[in-house]
């Protein structure tokens, strides 16, 4: 599980904790309202009365129960607050009768710690409950929330609001935070769309460091990848459209010559048939490169016995180079067998052999040597020439279509090297090209074992 999934765990984590806190509370708070015996239907203690209730407690404690007693008696005569005191035995001290419901209630205030309304107190090891019952029973307007209540659960009502008010922060930064990037994603799908290729979404990203910054990534690959592609494509085109117009052009000044001398209609058709040889080499070297580069191929892959085609290879080349006086140097270490298409690696290899015999002069020595490198992975075949070399700025130009660097080195079409690149590349090889320190020019191709 990768980064991208906690970070969603943790934000809906946190936000259903809070939710959950929440609701927990709102449930309990609603209980404990709906508990309180001042919000019934029928309200039998008188509150307001707690002063006096304080008073006759603070008598009692101080002065005993006669000094009580009288105080309760002027309380009622002088007709301020009724204060009953009532024994465990439901009994009042002044031998008043008591209201069961309007006890209850007091008792029940006093279990939930409404110590100011009710008061008890203990006079010669008995326990007396001190309360003002209501004349008559009072509607309850539904739950009271006194201003001693809110205080009181304060701290709880912030939590609550906190907790409400942090899920909503927490959502709505989840909610930015995995859509700006998708929605900048989706801006750049459609500029691409548009024909706008350098479009990239990894400055906008740069900061994050999870799926989504890789997805971009990505994104940006394949617009980079995208955009060579078309300009590859664009260049192959004016490239092809630049070698066709040349022999073209010399096609239609031999017929012309024709028509006006005659007496040149043999030398013209061979002329013709030159340039004709050369659109068809050109033409069939263009769709062997179109079929390496989109990965169409005839022939499935086999096992190459590489030393019986190299072989092969520089038996056929020695064959051509003997017409220019040039010696071909081979030399194979051990017998070793390579999986890929015979026919591709055969023209990769032929086409740089013969590269080096057109570059060598009469007298000049091309070795060509293979086996494996020093790890046993790779199989090398090293050709060394000695002809002029290559500008250190063409080197990298080199495997590039229809690049033919300095002008002795134009003559050909210009795809033979690059024809041999995507052949080693389609066998999960590489080819390189360097000047050698004492002239020439060494092409090493590495292909896997």
């Amino acid at each position: 599980m990768g980064r991208l999934f906690w970070k969603f765990f943790f934000s809906f984590w946190l936000t259903l904790l809070a939710a959950a806190i929440s609701t927990g509370s709102f449930v309990w708070l609603k209980n404990a309202t709906d508990d309180d015996p001042l919000s019934r239907d029928e309200r039998l203690i008188d509150y307001h009365g707690f002063p006096y209730v304080q008073v006759a407690a603070d008598i009692s404690r101080t002065q005993g129960m006669e000094a009580l007693s009288a105080f309760l008696k002027q309380s009622q005569q002088n007709k301020l607050m009724t204060v009953m005191a009532v024994n465990t035995d439901n009994q009042d001290l002044l031998g008043r009768s008591v209201d069961v419901s309007a006890l209850s209630q007091a008792r029940l205030l006093l279990a939930k710690g409404k110590d100011r309304i009710v008061e008890q107190i203990k006079i010669d090891n008995q326990q007396w409950l001190l309360y003002a019952p209501l004349a008559e029973p009072e509607k309850a307007r539904g739950p009271l929330f006194k201003k001693s209540w809110v205080l009181k659960h304060l701290p709880l009502l912030l939590i609550i609001i906190s907790a409400l008010l942090a899920s909503l922060f927490f959502s709505g930064l989840l909610a930015w935070y995995f859509t700006r990037p998708i929605s900048s994603l989706k801006q750049a799908f459609q500029s691409v769309a548009d024909g706008k290729l350098d479009t990239r979404v990894g400055p906008v990203m740069k900061k994050r460091r999870d799926e989504l910054a890789e997805l971009g990534e990505n994104f940006d690959f394949m617009t980079s990848q995208i955009s060579s592609l078309v300009n590859g494509q664009r260049q192959l085109l004016h490239d092809v459209s630049h070698e066709l117009r040349s022999p073209l052009a010399r096609m239609q000044a031999a017929i012309g010559i024709a028509q006006q001398q005659p007496e040149k209609v043999d030398s013209t058709l061979t002329r013709l048939e030159k340039e004709a040889e050369r659109m068809s080499d050109l033409v069939g070297e263009l769709l062997l490169l179109s079929r390496m580069e989109t990965g169409v191929s005839h022939h499935q892959p086999t096992d190459i016995d590489i030393n019986l085609l190299l072989d092969e290879i520089v038996a056929d080349a020695r064959f051509e180079a003997e017409a220019k006086a040039v010696h071909i140097l081979y030399q194979h270490d051990g017998h070793v067998s390579l999986p890929g298409q015979q026919e591709l690696l055969h023209r990769a290899i032929e086409n740089v052999l013969r590269n080096a015999i057109k570059f060598s002069d009469a007298g000049d020595n091309i070795s060509l040597r293979a086996g494996l490198d020093a790890t046993g992975k790779y199989f090398e075949i090293i050709i060394d020439d000695e002809g002029p070399g290559v500008s250190d700025a063409d080197l990298d130009k080199l495997f590039r279509p229809f690049f033919r660097g300095e002008p002795q080195r134009r003559d050909g079409i210009g795809l033979g090297l690059t024809i041999a690149q995507r052949a080693v590349a389609a066998h999960r090889g590489q080819i390189e090209a360097k000047n050698r320190p004492q002239g020439g020019l060494q092409m090493r191709i590495s292909l896997p074992v």
